[in-house]
């Protein structure tokens, strides 16, 4: 009897982490979900890369919401980073699918900047609930945090800048988390770095300043 109790409660644990899995993957494909990407760009045709993407940007917002484009000012020189959203998994896959047979796209843009890159990175996030992106503020500095400090313990304030979303990782680095701030100057980004906001966490943090086509300014 004890056997048979054993088991069966053996068995009701893998039934209900069967469900916790099933669970977070409908999460994944019903979920809007962020795609952070980090170009790094040779120095040598930085400027070129910037000028093209300035005429042609507006070819690859045809297809899905960008949130912010940046150019990374310290922490990282000649990377840019942004962010899509989504609105699943299967919708951005539907998006790359489109972009690959958009020939405009393909000739006027990727077709040059491609050999520009040094690098490319991605990972995948999912935005927290109880953020909203709204951006209330312009004219600043924004600044991104990748961190290992607990998601239940991040922070909603940083000296005087705006949280506009915290981010949790679903592919790539596991166990970090993003949180993306808006500070009103340079000077208010620093001071609030005096703070030690993230503890002894492990922490990188990158001044970002806005491009001309990010719909964050």
């Amino acid at each position: 009897m004890k056997m048979a109790a054993n088991a069966l409660l053996k068995n009701g644990k893998v039934i209900a982490r069967s469900f916790a899995q099933a669970s977070s993957i409908r999460s994944l494909h019903n979920d809007k979900v962020y795609e952070l990407r980090t170009y790094s760009i040779t120095p040598k045709n930085f400027k070129e890369f910037y000028d093209l993407s300035v005429e042609y940007m507006h070819l690859r917002t045809n297809h899905s919401k960008l949130v912010g484009y940046w150019t990374s000012e310290i922490g990282g020189i000649f990377d840019m980073v942004h962010i899509w959203e989504y609105d699943n998994l299967q919708h951005r896959a539907k998006v790359r699918q489109a972009m690959t047979g958009d020939q405009e796209w393909s000739s006027k843009y990727i077709s040059k900047v491609f050999p520009m890159m040094e690098r490319l990175e991605n990972v995948l996030l999912k935005l927290d609930s109880k953020s909203s992106l709204e951006q209330t503020n312009t004219g600043g500095v924004y600044e991104i945090c990748c961190t290992e400090k607990p998601l239940k313990e991040l922070p909603n304030t940083k000296g005087d800048g705006q949280l506009l979303g915290t981010f949790s990782t679903l592919i790539g680095s596991l166990n970090t988390s993003y949180q993306l701030w808006y500070h009103k100057s340079l000077d208010a980004l620093v001071s609030s770095a005096d703070l030690g906001t993230y503890g002894t966490h492990s922490t990188k943090s990158r001044l970002l300043l806005p491009t001309p086509w990010s719909p964050m300014k």
